[in-house]
């Protein structure tokens, strides 16, 4: 198993382009293994457990109804936007009157008899049997709210920054998922493979977090979150992904933990959705409690009160959400023994494996740039290339003097008009040669020095 993982955690750290060693890669799995042994004994006694993937895999149904509240309270957010987009108060009443004749049935699509109403006041285009979000998009694109912008807080509690935003967006997205009632069948993941935490805030997703590696500014928690005891990845993925989760782009994410009775749930990225949560947290409780063959029961502590079970580890690199509001803490019900669990540890650098405690990074200062070959699995110091997003040494890929690609094995050589000899590509080769291989004096050419003169070259150089 450790050999397979330790590929696996090479093939992370060369889609990042990140520097890393055969040592480093092997002090964090080392770590992973001894911490996790608790939750890898728990969870292989679920019926759905996949020890390729380390992970329980489910099978989800998201089902979303029409939610006349969130409709309601932002209809109300974009009347006040549209208060500041129109120039005057009968422009604002026309946009009113057409935005609550379009939100007037709570309906995916309007009633036909109010699309005269729209027409009229909000001087749009809208058809028999339009969705109502894109002809309230229309309507608002129309009275110019897209173009409103203020300032607005962002960053991590500890590094706050203002920054402009346009509210129309976010607004507008609320409020059509309100107005679209949906039915979602997907792939979830409850995982403590090490590279699913080396990929908690995968590239490839549609959003992005503070954990990952591609920039994120706690991206030294993914190895925190991964050498503690507690700490599982909750992650959906689409339908066309059926092993390898690990390299699957994320559609939601989040951390769970376990420990002594306690499961801790911490927020949900992209969204935080409270129905999503609850659902998630349904699915982890449940599985925790077959694990444990106790009951499904457990009482829930929100806020402050989560605070008795669980503590961050000191010199962890982790961004602690669970610290700011977002935490849930699930006890199960029956037990009297709740412990406190301690999330997160000391990262381990991925170059030297000492101590790594600088959130931003995966890697000691120290540490030079260093990487393992695709080609030879040597650990090599300075210098090599990327080439179809691994990285080669200098022994085991080249760049062709001629067309400047860089490509794998050893390079074909070709005869330059000074008899000096270049390393070419295998393509640019083949032209060379095609050319050469049909002259009448192909075989006395290079002995007679008569490349010198050849007005027929292909790039200058004879083979």
């Amino acid at each position: 198993m450790m050999d397979e993982l330790k590929q696996q955690f090479y093939e992370v750290m060369h889609k990042y382009q990140k520097p890393f060693s055969e040592e480093g890669v092997t002090a964090n799995l080392t770590q992973w293994y001894e911490q996790k042994q608790g939750l890898l004994q728990l969870l292989r006694r679920h019926p759905l457990w996949n020890e390729k993937e380390l992970a329980i895999v489910f099978r989800v149904e998201e089902r979303r109804e029409i939610d006349r509240a969130t409709v309601d309270e932002t209809r109300a957010a974009i009347l006040e936007l549209g208060r500041r987009a129109c120039t005057d108060d009968t422009v604002y009443e026309n946009f009113e009157t057409a935005l609550r004749a379009s939100t007037a049935d709570y309906a995916r699509i309007p009633n036909e008899y109010r699309l005269d109403t729209i027409r009229q006041y909000g001087g749009i285009k809208c058809a028999p049997g339009q969705k109502a979000s894109r002809i309230i998009n229309r309507l608002c694109l129309k009275f110019h709210l897209d173009q409103i912008e203020e300032e607005a807080e962002a960053g991590e509690p500890d590094n706050r920054y203002m920054r402009t935003v346009k509210p129309y967006n976010a607004l507008f997205a609320r409020l059509a998922d309100a107005l679209n009632p949906a039915h979602i069948e997907k792939t979830a993941v409850l995982s403590i493979h090490p590279c699913d935490f080396l990929e908690m805030s995968n590239r490839d997703n549609t959003w992005s977090s503070c954990h990952c590696l591609d920039g994120g500014g706690y991206r030294g928690g993914c190895q925190s979150y991964m050498g503690d005891a507690v700490s599982m990845i909750f992650f959906t993925v689409s339908d066309e992904y059926t092993q390898d989760f690990h390299t699957a782009p994320r559609i939601t994410r989040e951390i769970f933990c376990y420990k002594d009775n306690v499961l801790l749930q911490s927020r949900l990225y992209p969204t935080d959705l409270e129905d999503q949560k609850t659902l998630y947290r349904s699915i982890v409780q449940q599985a925790i409690a077959t694990c444990l063959d106790k009951p499904n029961l457990w009482s829930i502590k929100r806020g402050k009160e989560t605070e008795p079970y669980c503590e961050s580890a000191a010199d962890s690199n982790h961004y602690p959400d669970y610290a700011y509001g977002y935490a849930v803490a699930s006890l199960l019900k029956g037990e009297t023994d709740y412990g406190k669990m301690t999330i997160g540890s000391v990262a381990r650098c991925v170059c030297c494996g000492g101590e790594q405690k600088n959130h931003r990074s995966i890697r000691c200062a120290e540490c030079g740039s260093m990487f393992v070959c695709k080609g030879c699995g040597k650990t090599v110091h300075g210098y090599g290339r990327y080439i179809d997003e691994h990285f080669y040494c200098n022994e085991c890929s080249y760049e062709c003097t001629v067309c400047k690609e860089k490509f794998i094995g050893m390079p074909r050589i070709g005869i330059a008009r000074s008899g000096e000899q270049r390393g070419i590509c295998p393509a640019c080769y083949e032209q060379v040669v095609g050319v050469c291989r049909n002259c009448t004096i192909h075989g006395d050419c290079l002995s007679i020095g008569a490349n010198r003169f050849c007005p027929n070259q292909m790039n200058g150089l004879a083979a």
